[in-house]
């Protein structure tokens, strides 16, 4: 999907510099992790702001999540490039990925010239026990966002998270297997609709004209009879 198209069909609103200080601060404020952050730009960007479309958002999440690496990241360069294209993308990329850039660096470089900070140490962990609640919403909400009312989806999401808790790995041809069930899922009810209309051609009264019409093989009979009275 063309980073043109989806502008034009959503009801995106704000300027592109908007866009990118929102990455900037994000970037600098936010905390949880991956999945936080992806449920603070589903809620920011798709809910509160309308700067992008719940599709092109779902994209977005299911291609950062096919591809190895910081998720956040890879979904707010896609995020960047549905905006404004290239320059979107990397603009918004610099930005999000800036500021930690800044803040692990000044830590490090404080954390090797004073030999130790305990004090850190001690803020850092009252921060992860606040931060799991963070995580456990987004999740929560991501987890309704991307499966919804599908079968099909929560029964791979209790597979996966089953086998995920007993293994404590993560099964990469689960993944695929996974992507693959939803995709025959899908696929074949649509094939056995297009299979069931038939092309008919038939005559209208005793003027001889044919009358061409698209039906279904379940009531062919009942339309040849109707046409033939």
């Amino acid at each position: 999907m063309s980073h043109g198209n989806s502008s034009e069909q959503g009801v995106s609103k704000g300027t592109v510099s908007q866009f990118v200080g929102y990455f900037l601060w994000l970037g600098t404020v936010g905390f949880g992790g991956p999945i936080a952050l992806a449920g603070h730009m589903q809620q920011d960007l798709v809910e509160d702001r309308g700067w992008i479309r719940k599709e092109d958002y779902l994209e977005g999440l299911a291609l950062a999540q096919l591809a190895p690496g910081p998720l956040a990241a890879q979904l707010a360069v896609y995020l960047g490039y549905i905006r404004a294209g290239v320059l979107g993308a990397t603009a918004v990329g610099i930005a999000f990925v800036l500021p930690s850039f800044v803040m692990v660096l000044a830590v490090s470089a404080a954390y090797v010239r004073f030999g130790g900070l305990p004090w850190m140490q001690g803020m850092f962990y009252g921060i992860g026990a606040a931060v799991i609640g963070i995580i456990a919403r987004s999740a929560f909400k991501l987890t309704k966002l991307t499966v919804g009312n599908d079968r099909v989806l929560w029964g791979i999401f209790a597979v996966l998270a089953i086998s995920t808790a007993w293994t404590s790995k993560e099964i990469v041809w689960l993944f695929l297997l996974g992507g693959i069930l939803n995709l025959v899922a899908k696929a074949w009810p649509a094939r056995l609709s297009e299979r069931s209309i038939t092309p008919l051609i038939c005559t209208q009264g005793e003027s001889g004209c044919p009358l061409f019409c698209s039906i279904s093989q379940r009531n062919a009979g009942f339309w040849m009879m109707s046409f033939s009275v």
